[in-house]
């Protein structure tokens, strides 16, 4: 097994195994000439850029999850999928929760979170409006 199979396995190992496995990176690393060393570092970095991306992706899934459930609590995200989408809650609950359809995870375009945006604000207007004429 090469170090980048070693790598890859890493990535899927229980912590147990992960120890091994640096074991045998480190002492086929040593092994290698000084190209070979800087090929597998930059394999190494580009494999932790994923990594990161993945992590950042996932995040801003979560946090937009979160401040969506919230806004849910006072907004019919069923309004918005069918005024704004012209879909059904389904749909739009499938993109919030990042539901599974047709074996693919289900999630927002730039421009369905553009959107969804614009009906939010425009959304929060009419609210402002309504509440600025009865008090008037």
């Amino acid at each position: 097994m090469n170090i980048n199979q070693m790598m890859a396995e890493y990535h899927q190992a229980s912590d147990s195994r992960k120890k091994k496995i640096e074991t045998l990176i480190g002492k086929e690393f040593c092994a290698l000439s000084d190209s070979e060393k800087a090929a597998v570092q930059e394999t190494f970095l580009a494999s932790l850029d994923k990594k990161i991306s993945e992590a950042d992706t996932l995040i801003r899934e979560v946090n937009l999850k979160i401040e969506l459930e919230n806004v849910s609590k006072y907004v019919s995200m069923s309004y918005i999928a069918q005024r704004f989408f012209g879909k059904s809650r389904q749909w739009l609950n499938n993109r919030i929760k990042g539901n599974l359809v047709n074996g693919k995870v289900a999630t927002f375009s730039a421009d369905e979170l553009n959107c969804l945006s614009s009906a939010l604000m425009q959304l929060s207007g009419e609210i402002k409006n309504t509440a600025l004429r009865i008090t008037g």
